[in-house]
Formats: structure tokens, C-alpha cells, sequence
């Protein structure tokens, strides 16, 4: 079985609006689900990006740290989702190791990371993206190709299409893929995904 972007949104609404499940929760469910199963390394980069897939990386960074292991956690662009900034918000009292990337020249540090650390985490769009991935943030994703040892993405590779499974432009290739409650449509026999695992949510079924 495979879900719809607009289907998994559909989900997320009856949540939040019929069962009164705050966001925030959903998210640290799924964190919580994420780090369960790729907590066996102990090194990590984690690369967030403006939105709610952000968020969730942020929060498993944060229950990484708090398990021992290195984390650097690198932020594209501004942090627009509130709960990404809230998440953000409980990392820095733990860790230093938080890096913004505004330019460019910022993603030397992003390299330097990936390369020594032993795994990656792509949590930069998530399944809402319907644009091209273009300027620094297809940077950031051409560095991940290039320079990341083992690439587990959060929910779908960013810069795939969740429906049909297209290449907006660039994208990343996972060895393997966390995705929050199903499959999506655009990843059923799709190389780009790596190995699949499906992610309990805590929202119920419609």
C-alpha cells in the first residue's frame, strides 16, 4: 500500500483537527520512530531544512545527542516552521555543534562533516515539495551525493516528487528512507529510495 500526497495530508488534518493531536506530537512520535531504527551508528550529520521535515530532524539530532553519538545538525535557509523553531529551541541547550547555511562558502563546513561523519540524514523537503530544487539549496543536495558516506533520508528523498516520483531538479540518493506512516506513490520501485522502512506516525486511520 502506497499514499498520495494529498492522502497523507488528509491523514495529518484528521489529527490535528478531529482528534486534537498537536503537530509537535506527531513529530516527536515519528522522531522517536526514526531513531529506534538508526540509532546503531555513532556519527551523524543531520541537514534540515525550512520546514516541518526540519523539524523532525532536528528532533531525532536531539535524541541522537542525548544517546551519545556526535551530531552536527545544519540548518538551510530560515527555520519557517514553528515547530521546527521549536525544536531548534531544546537542541541548543544541549549542543554548540548547529550550524546555519545563508551561502554558499557555508557549505565548506557541511562537507567537512559529511565526509568524517558516518552517517547522513536528508531532512531537507519533505513530501509537500512541487518546485524545482534550485540554487543553494540544490548545492546542498549535490554535496550530499558527492560527499556523504551512508544517506538515510526522512520521510522521502528531497527533491523527488511524492506523487510520481520525478526529479524536481536534483535530488538525493538514499541508501534508505524513513518514511512517516506509509510509502508514498512516487517511491513505489524507485532506486533514488534505498531501502524503505515505514515510520509509526500516532495518527489514527480514516
Amino acid at each position: 500500500m502506497s499514499l498520495s500526497r494529498e492522502e497523507m495530508f488528509k491523514i495529518d488534518r484528521n489529527a490535528t483537527e478531529v482528534h486534537k493531536i498537536r503537530p509537535i506530537i506527531l513529530m516527536e512520535n515519528a522522531a522517536l520512530g526514526i531513531f529506534n531504527e538508526i540509532n546503531k551508528y555513532d556519527s551523524y550529520t543531520v541537514i534540515c531544512g525550512e520546514g516541518n521535515n526540519g523539524g523532525d530532524g532536528v528532533a531525532v539530532a536531539r535524541h541522537l545527542l542525548l544517546n551519545g553519538r556526535e551530531v552536527d545538525t545544519f540548518v538551510v535557509g530560515d527555520a519557517k516552521s514553528e515547530e521546527l523553531r521549536e525544536n531548534l529551541e531544546i537542541l541548543e541547550t544541549l549542543t554548540t555543534n548547529i550550524f546555519k547555511i545563508k551561502n554558499v562558502e557555508d557549505i565548506e563546513k557541511l562537507i567537512d562533516s559529511l565526509e568524517v561523519n558516518e552517517v547522513s540524514l536528508d531532512c531537507i523537503f519533505g513530501i509537500g515539495l512541487s518546485r524545482k530544487v534550485e540554487g543553494l539549496f540544490k548545492e546542498v543536495v549535490k554535496a550530499i551525493n558527492e560527499h556523504s558516506n551512508y544517506t538515510i533520508s526522512i520521510d522521502i528523498p528531497s527533491g523527488i516528487d511524492a506523487n510520481t516520483g520525478e526529479v524536481l531538479g536534483e535530488a538525493v540518493f538514499a541508501n534508505e528512507t524513513m518514511t512517516i506512516y506509509e510509502e508514498k506513490d512516487g517511491m513505489v520501485d524507485n532506486v533514488i529510495c534505498g531501502k524503505i522502512t515505514n515510520i509509526y506516525l500516532g495518527a489514527p486511520k480514516i
